[in-house]
Order: structure tokens, then C-alpha cells, then sequence
């Protein structure tokens, strides 16, 4: 009935379903169909941690496309209330992360396995694509568990659960529209079970339009009414034009040029705000006892995905001389030579670029399931996934530019104020993109053993004890510009792993005070090839005083392993003369006397892995006088450390931990040294005198620490003509600093864009064959600071806050309307604009861009 997401509440191992411990003469194919997210130990619970869930009934309810837009209802999540998409814009991972912290500190999983990767510039686990109609449900454990799962479960772990044991078929066509904007899907899912054994396919199509930013009149880049600046450009598709007579100060702008006058443009305007997208996936798993000891299982997942993705050409500035045929001189300024800034949209006949980016993903895994004396199960299995990707993201050839520029004929020279251009020049110009084909693979084998040790007065000490071995591949191919870019990257993690829960108060122990209590001790040993090892401990405490109340705590350490690009993608050394030293990388220590510089950006085979401490405790509470109430209170706190990113040019002056990334004055064995790591990206030939030397690769520098609390309360009426329900779940941030290193000052990141609480409420009726739902969306107002005319300011947004509506009418169980419903989804109702603040677009925060969204969907099971 519950149909938004919700706690799962924490219970003893006497209260976890009875289907979750096989009976000694049940058929062994059923041991895969219960799937237990946070532990590896059947039979038990995620003891002291806290379990969001996603349930079938909410699915259906919500009428969400894909995986990620289902996710979008989950308060903890940084997507809730938005319009996933792929980050990078649009070339990146597809992985909303937990509670503001980055998307790659959350562990995805399917069906408790590993993804691969499927981003074309990021080396993290993407969600899956799943058919909607093979989802059975999501679990989200918002905990630290390294412990169980290895490398990446940080904030937590999102496991993504698929049905089985399906008898029949099922039907699903959706189709829905808002301003400028229209998406539609189609599944199909077939099942059939034999007793000893099952199978399952489905198959989904979606499609969507793109939603542009000019669709949308909320947006805004003048912010001058408002205490702000204007931040419209002034790279045009007309031209603006300054001349050196006045130091290059005064605008004219075309066609008139007439003094002091500037073009104005949103160049953002043509830019998408959601991306055009087509996806094809299929889902197919199967499961057969093999005797009476033994079941082989096997699932796969494959999906086709292209987005295509609206960008602004890059804004140009050119210098002209009045050899260019194309040159125009202000009136009255005797101008010979001129700076002239320009849009390229004459060059490329449209507003826009489009990238394109093209994944194909394969998840699959198999293995066999054994029974063994003494009730031990013993699984091995294995997982073999690939993503291959295919992006595309045109641009301006700078050198052709400049060449056409400087050129002094109609058949060289570059027209900025029209068409003139020739089409051979213009050729050359756009002859150049970022083309690269990805291919990331993962190789798995497995073995875990899992099974009661002993009976203790509690209840039976169970251990789950196990071993991994994995390979990961990254392989690129292509170019940037004329640069070719080939990465090779390979790397090895070998794994071991325990778990022991521990029921020291049971049934057959109770007492006052204590009718349960439970200890779950586990711990993860992980060695990788690249970077080396790190072992990672977790113990979790589950406590029922009373009946109606549990409590629960945990204590732990995660990490993340760097990511292969990260550690082994290209270094780039790059040239500052000492008058671009000055603005770009000024070092306070010379005043006046600025050097030549060269800095490296890219990967970094030093790095380590990121870590984290995180700890909970929480309250559950289900009281007896009134059963159909479920409450449920946590606190936690994740303090990140080692977090890996890019230093400013400015800090690294002036924090002392960054001390060694600066090398003033190097050598020239120095030099060397440093440059034999680098690729030159524009060093001058020969090399002039270098003053600073700066490694400004990526290294583990950040931290972060964020506290705060998770809550949900629901409630169930039972009426004379069917059900009321209700429910509020939500985040509340306490805390969130952060550090760009350990020595660096802290920034609150709750006055820097984090919004401070996001809640999801739920009022339902089900009555006969009609259901009707909905749901209120709340995202906080967020502070973060904004350029002035004198300076920084500071601005708190309003909070965004969007209604949804959903409409179910189950047809007449008989005849051509039996197993049909027909579904009415309404999102964001009252079309809610963004809340204003005065820059980034006036756009405060993150939001839907898509608006009051209108669907029907038609449902048939057969």
C-alpha cells in the first residue's frame, strides 16, 4: 500500500521473512529468489543499518521510464525531484550519488553484482538500464559497506533487485508530454516457472525529445536588478569589435559599429537543458535445480542507449588586420587592426553543436548454487560485463581559425560578421572534434560459503566467509583535435572477505529489556595491482528493548578505489609565459617579478585510495495499539578523507600541504624529470627559462564531513470502502564541511549550493478498482554566493517544492479487460518554476526541467 519510498525497519533475525532460511527438503532453486542487500549471510538481516526500498506496488505506482527517473522519488538521493541525466554533460556516469556527496562515492549493484562502467571521460559503476516491468524492487543501503562490497560503497550501496519466478506475460505502453517536450516507452516481459526452475525476458524501448534552455522563460543572465552583474555574453552571433586605439576598452558593435554600443547574447539559450535520448534493453535470467543438490543460475543485461546532446559552440575571439577582405573599421577610428568576438554560427549554419554519445552495456553473470552438509550453501560464480562507448563533440579547429583569420583573399580569409567565408575554409575550420570509441571490460570469479555455525542460546551464529578475483580493462582510441588519445589501462583486485552475525539474545532467551539483540561483525581485505591494499572492518548492532521498538547502530570504514583514468590517464604539460603567469598563475612570493610556467593536469600513478569513517544509530518503531503505523528515525556521519581532485592555481601557493606540487626555480635535471611524465600540449620549441614548475595532477587532497538524519513515518487507515495512506520521508543535513585539503580553510557547503533538507510526502486512497496517489516533492533553498559589482554576495533561494499526481483504474477482471489498468500521471501539477537566484541562469538549485509532465499508461498482464 506504501506507495512512496520508504524505511524498511530494522528486524531481528526472528523477524526477517520465513522464505529467507530454506527448509531441509525445499527445492534449491528458490535459494537465489531472496536477495539481501547489505550482508552476505542468508537469513539475516542488515543488521544496524539503515534499508531504503523501492517496492513493486511503488514502481507501478510511480510510472517512471527508467531506472534513474525511479530513483528520482528517493529523498537521499541527489537526484530526487529532477530529471536524471548522465553527468559531463552528458558523457558521463549515470549514477545520482547519496546525501550530496559525489555520485562515485555510491556503489550500484544488480541483484547484489558489480557493474561495469559505461562513461565515455568517468571509470565508476553506472545504474543499469533495466526493463521497468523486470524490476521487482530497489534497496538502498544509505551505510558505509566496503565491509561486504569492496570499493566505491562510501555513502552506500544502491542494489537494483529483478523479478523471477514469473508465470504469464505483461504488457506496458506509456506515453507522455509537456511543454516542448513529449516521451513514450514500451515493455514487454515473459515468464514461465516449472517447479524446479524458471525463466524470465524482458524488453523495453524508450524514447524522449530534449527540453532546450530557451524552451524555458524562467531563465535569465541579467542580474543588475537584482544587486548582481549582467552575465549575457558579448560573443555573438553579430559581432562585437574593439580597436587597440582605446586599449581595446570600447565596444562597437555590428553591423553599425557605433561607438559604446555591445551585442548582448544568451548563448546558453541553445544549449539543452535534458538531452534527446532512444534506449533499447533486455533482460533475461533463468534458473534449474541440477538434482537435488546443486542449481545453475544466469542473468544478463544488455542496453543500447544514445543521447544526443544540444551544446553552444564555443565563443571566439580573432584578430583582424586590414588585409582580411572581411576587415571593418568602427567609423572614424582609422582602426588597421582590430579584435573582433563572435559566435561561430554563420561557420556552422546552425545556434548549435550537437554531441552525441552511444553506449552499449552488457551486465551478465552465472553460476551454481550447492547445498552442502550441515545446511552450508557454497556459491561460485562469475561475471563478465562490457560498455562500449561511442562519443562524439565537434569543435573549432583554433589553428584553422587563426590561419583564416590572418588570411587576405575571399577564398582564404574568414568572414566574422556573415557568410563570406568560403565553404573550403569553412571545412577546414569545423574539421575537428573530440572522437574517441571506449571499451571498459570487467571479469569476475567468485566463491562464498555461508551457512550456521553453531546454536547459541539467541538463535544459530551464522558466517558467510568468501573470494573474488577482478579484472578491469579501460582501452580508448581516437582523437581530440588532430591529438591522438590512446589509453590502455589494466588493473587486478583480489579480495577476501568474512562475515559473522551473532544472535546473543533470541525467542529463547528474552528477557525485560531485551526481547532480541544481535552483533554483526564483517571485514573486507582488498588488494589492487595499481595503488595496493586496503582491509576495511564493520560491526553493526541490532537491539529490540520492547517489542514495538528497535534500535540499531553501526560503525565502519569505506573507501573508494581511485578510478583508472584517474590514475593512469594522459598527463598534459602546458606553457604560461610570465605576463599570462601573472593573471593565470600568480605566485605571491615573486610580487611583481611573475615567471614562466608550466603546470601537468591529468592522471596520477601515485594515487591512493579515498577513504571514509562513517557511523549510525537509529530508532524503529511499531507499536502494538497501533499496527499500521511504522516509524523510523537515523542519524549518521561520514567523514571522507583523501578525496581526490585538482588544487586552484591560487591554494597551491598558500597552503602548505601542496608544498611539494611546487617546484620554483627547477633544474634542468629537474625539469626533465618532471616533463618525462608529460605529454607537451603547447611548449615552446626552444624551451625558455622556467620559473614555476606546478604538478597539478589529480592527488588525494579534499575532505569532506557531512552528519545529519533520515526519517520516514507512515500510516495505513483500513475504511469501509477500501484504504487511506500516508506518508513523509526525508534528509535533514545537520553538518556538511568541506576542505580542499586537511590544511585548508573550511568551507560550509550548506552556504555553498547543498540544500539543506528534501522530503517526499504521500496521501493515498485505494477503494475498489481505483487508486488514486499523491505525492509532495520538497528540496530546501539553497545559499550559495553571487558576483556583484563590487564583489561576492551571498543569496538564499527560495525552496522548490512540485506536486504529483497518479490515477490507477483497474478494469473489469473478465473477458478482453482482465489484468488491465489504465494509469494517469500527473508530475510537477502546478508547472512549478525554479526558485530565482541572481546568476547561474537565475536558476537556485537543483530542479525538474521538464515541468508539469502528462502521461497515460496503459498495463496488461496475460
Amino acid at each position: 500500500m506504501l506507495l512512496s519510498a520508504g524505511s524498511v525497519f530494522a528486524q531481528s533475525a526472528q523477524d526477517w521473512p520465513e522464505d529467507a532460511d530454506r527448509a531441509p527438503d525445499e527445492p534449491l532453486a528458490v535459494l537465489g529468489d531472496i536477495v539481501i542487500t547489505g550482508t552476505s549471510i542468508r537469513g539475516v538481516p542488515p543488521t544496524g543499518s539503515n534499508l531504503i526500498t523501492v517496492s513493486r506496488d511503488d514502481i507501478r505506482t510511480l510510472g517512471a521510464a527508467n531506472t534513474p527517473d525511479l530513483l528520482a522519488s528517493v529523498p537521499q538521493l541527489n537526484s530526487f525531484n529532477t530529471a536524471p541525466s548522465p553527468s559531463l554533460g552528458g558523457v558521463g556516469s549515470f549514477a545520482p550519488g547519496l546525501r550530496g556527496l559525489p555520485a562515485n562515492a555510491t556503489l550500484p549493484l544488480m541483484n547484489g553484482h558489480r557493474l561495469v562502467a559505461a562513461a565515455a571521460n568517468e571509470t565508476n559503476p553506472d545504474f543499469p538500464l533495466i526493463p521497468i516491468l523486470a524490476v521487482e524492487r530497489v534497496e538502498v543501503i544509505a551505510d558505509g559497506a566496503s565491509s561486504i562490497y569492496g570499493s566505491d560503497a562510501v555513502a552506500g550501496v544502491v542494489n537494483f533487485i529483478t523479478r523471477r519466478n514469473v508465470s504469464g506475460a505483461e504488457v506496458s505502453a506509456n506515453y507522455g508530454m509537456a511543454d516542448n517536450y513529449r516521451s513514450a516507452y514500451v515493455s514487454a516481459l515473459l515468464g514461465h516457472s516449472w517447479g524446479s526452475g524458471s525463466i524470465l525476458a524482458a524488453y523495453q524501448y524508450t524514447e524522449n525529445d530534449n527540453v532546450v534552455a530557451g524552451d524555458r522563460d524562467y531563465r535569465m543572465q541579467d542580474f543588475r536588478p537584482f544587486g548582481g552583474i549582467d552575465t549575457r555574453g558579448v560573443s555573438c552571433p553579430s559581432a562585437n569589435v574593439l580597436v587597440n586605439t582605446t586599449f581595446y576598452s570600447v565596444y562597437y558593435a555590428a553591423p553599425a559599429l557605433a561607438s559604446n554600443t555591445r551585442n548582448y547574447c544568451d548563448n546558453g539559450a541553445v544549449a539543452d537543458l535534458y538531452p534527446k535520448t532512444r534506449v533499447h534493453s533486455l533482460f533475461v535470467s533463468g534458473r534449474q535445480d541440477l538434482g537435488a543438490n546443486a542449481a545453475l543460475w544466469g542473468e544478463l543485461l544488455y542496453s543500447d542507449r544514445r543521447d544526443e546532446i544540444r551544446v553552444a559552440p564555443p565563443v571566439q575571439t580573432v584578430v583582424l588586420l586590414a588585409s582580411n577582405p572581411f576587415f571593418r573599421a568602427p567609423p572614424g577610428t582609422g582602426a588597421t587592426i582590430e579584435l573582433v568576438q563572435f559566435r561561430p554560427d554563420n561557420l556552422i549554419g546552425d545556434d548549435h553543436f550537437t554531441n552525441t554519445d552511444d553506449r552499449k552495456v552488457l551486465n551478465s553473470s552465472a553460476g551454481v548454487d550447492m547445498r552442502l552438509p550441515r545446511d552450508f550453501d557454497l556459491s561460485v560464480y562469475g561475471t563478465f560485463a562490457r560498455a562500449e562507448n561511442v562519443a562524439f563533440l565537434p569543435s573549432i579547429n583554433a589553428a584553422a581559425l587563426a590561419a583564416a583569420a590572418a588570411g587576405t583573399s575571399s577564398a582564404t580569409a574568414l568572414d566574422p560578421f556573415g557568410t563570406g567565408t568560403a565553404p573550403s575554409v569553412v571545412a577546414g575550420i569545423l574539421n575537428s572534434s573530440t572522437s574517441v570509441t571506449i571499451d571498459q571490460r570487467s571479469w569476475l570469479g567468485a566463491v562464498r560459503l555461508t551457512g550456521p555455525l553453531m546454536e547459541l542460546p539467541g538463535g544459530s551464529l551464522k558466517v558467510a566467509v568468501g573470494a573474488e578475483f577482478r579484472r578491469e580493462t579501460f582501452d580508448q582510441e581516437g582523437f581530440v583535435g588532430a591529438t591522438p588519445v590512446p589509453e590502455s589501462l589494466t588493473r587486478d583486485i583480489t579480495s577476501v572477505y568474512g562475515e559473522l552475525f551473532i544472535p546473543i539474545v533470541g525467542a529463547a532467551n528474552a528477557a525485560p529489556f531485551i526481547r532480541s539483540l544481535s552483533l554483526s561483525l564483517s571485514g573486507r581485505y582488498d588488494d589492487y595491482s595499481d595503488f595496493g591494499s586496503t582491509t576495511n572492518p564493520k560491526v553493526g548492532i541490532s537491539w529490540k528493548p520492547v517489542d514495538d521498538v528497535a534500535l540499531r547502530a553501526s560503525y565502519g570504514q569505506s573507501f573508494r578505489a581511485p578510478g583508472m583514468r584517474q590514475v593512469g590517464a594522459t598527463v598534459g604539460a602546458y606553457y604560461l609565459d610570465a605576463a599570462t603567469s601573472a593573471v593565470a598563475a600568480n605566485d605571491p612570493t615573486r610580487g611583481a617579478a611573475q615567471v614562466a610556467t608550466i603546470y601537468l593536469l591529468g592522471g596520477n600513478s601515485l594515487l591512493q585510495p579515498e577513504e571514509a569513517t562513517t557511523w549510525s544509530f537509529g530508532a524503529d518503531w511499531h507499536p502494538a495499539f497501533l499496527p499500521n503505523l511504522r516509524t523510523s528515525l537515523t542519524y549518521y556521519n561520514i567523514d571522507y578523507t583523501n578525496v581526490i581532485g585538482t588544487p586552484s592555481v591560487a591554494l597551491v601557493f598558500t597552503d602548505p600541504t601542496f608544498s611539494a606540487i611546487v617546484h620554483r626555480n627547477p633544474t634542468p635535471t629537474e625539469l626533465a624529470g618532471l616533463l618525462s611524465i608529460a605529454v607537451p600540449v603547447n611548449l615552446p620549441t626552444p624551451l625558455p627559462t622556467i620559473g614555476n614548475f606546478l604538478d597539478l595532477r589529480l592527488n588525494n587532497f579534499g575532505v569532506r564531513k557531512t552528519d545529519g538524519l533520515d526519517a520516514d513515518i507512515n500510516y495505513t487507515w483500513p475504511t469501509s470502502f477500501g484504504a487511506v495512506y500516508a506518508d513523509l520521508a526525508g534528509n535533514y543535513v545537520l553538518n556538511f564541511d568541506t576542505q580542499l585539503s586537511p590544511a585548508a580553510p573550511v568551507s560550509n557547503a550548506l552556504d555553498l549550493g547543498v540544500a539543506r533538507a528534501t522530503v517526499r510526502g504521500t496521501l493515498g486512497i485505494e477503494t475498489g478498482s481505483l487508486s488514486l496517489a499523491g505525492f509532495v516533492n520538497y528540496r530546501d533553498g539553497v545559499r550559495n554566493n553571487f558576483t556583484t559589482p563590487t564583489g561576492v554576495s551571498s543569496y538564499k533561494a527560495d525552496a522548490y517544492t512540485t506536486v504529483d499526481l497518479r490515477v490507477t483504474w483497474r478494469l473489469a477482471d473478465a473477458g478482453w479487460s482482465k489484468g488491465t489498468s489504465l494509469a494517469l500521471q500527473v508530475n510537477d501539477l502546478f508547472d512549478q518554476e525554479p526558485p530565482f537566484f541572481p546568476a547561474t541562469d537565475g536558476i537556485g538549485g537543483s530542479y525538474n526541467p521538464i515541468g508539469r509532465f502528462v502521461a497515460l499508461n496503459l498495463r496488461k498482464t496475460f
